[in-house]
């Protein structure tokens, strides 16, 4: 997860626990323990519970929640201190169901929560009334020179480096597309300027973006 501030160091890249991926080891031996409990038939379906089922089934049961409550400790606090800090805020609007078709990509989507972080970030918005820039998934931001603004015909998914042909300046596929982000938050600050403050726009495409209105009266 890579965000931009300002006021600190630039781009700061945070990383996401993964404790799926920790316990994936022990929880294949408690299902495996599971799949023997209980009373079954001859194709294996279970046909009464016992408690040394019940047992394995609670263990399997509290695995699983320890590793939710990893992952959405790590997202509330993530979440809260963008917040806090950021009076506008720019988000990318992935095609996250579409990506999670893609068998190289699914698992490591899957165990950070994106869809999770998202619904958080904007309720969160909303109850501080902040504003919540969100570019949608076809908006070149991966392309898009955050320096002049030149956008790349083609930038395959692999190419996580490279330069820009018309500034000449030297991009992280990430933090470029971070500082493009920002852009979207500064160009938002010059919108609401203009309008006097008011929430005309929450909701309206322009320009490819979509800019949601978080404020309380929306």
């Amino acid at each position: 997860m890579v965000r931009h501030d300002r006021g600190r160091k630039g781009v700061r890249k945070v990383g996401a626990p993964k404790p799926l991926g920790k316990a994936l080891r022990r929880l294949k031996r408690l299902q495996r323990k599971l799949s023997r409990r209980g009373v079954r038939d001859k194709t294996g379906r279970l046909v009464e519970r016992t408690k040394n089922y019940e047992k394995a089934r609670l263990e399997v049961a509290k695995l699983h929640r320890n590793v939710r409550n990893i992952r959405l400790d790590f997202l509330l606090k993530l979440t809260a201190e963008l917040v806090r800090v950021h009076p506008v805020i720019a988000i990318e609007g992935l095609n996250v169901a579409g990506m999670l078709k893609n068998g190289h990509l699914a698992w490591h989507i899957a165990v950070v929560g994106w869809s999770t972080s998202r619904a958080l970030l904007k309720a969160k918005a909303k109850l501080r009334a902040l504003r919540l820039v969100k570019a949608n998934h076809y908006e070149p931001t991966s392309k898009t020179c955050y320096v002049c603004g030149h956008v790349l015909y083609e930038l395959p998914l692999s190419t996580r480096k490279g330069t820009c042909p018309v500034c000449g300046t030297n991009h992280r596929r990430d933090e470029n597309t971070a500082k493009t982000q920002v852009r979207l938050g500064r160009w938002l600050y010059d919108l609401i300027a203009s309008s006097a403050g008011s929430d005309a726009y929450g909701g309206e495409h322009c320009g490819g973006m979509e800019i949601r209105s978080a404020s309380t009266s929306s």
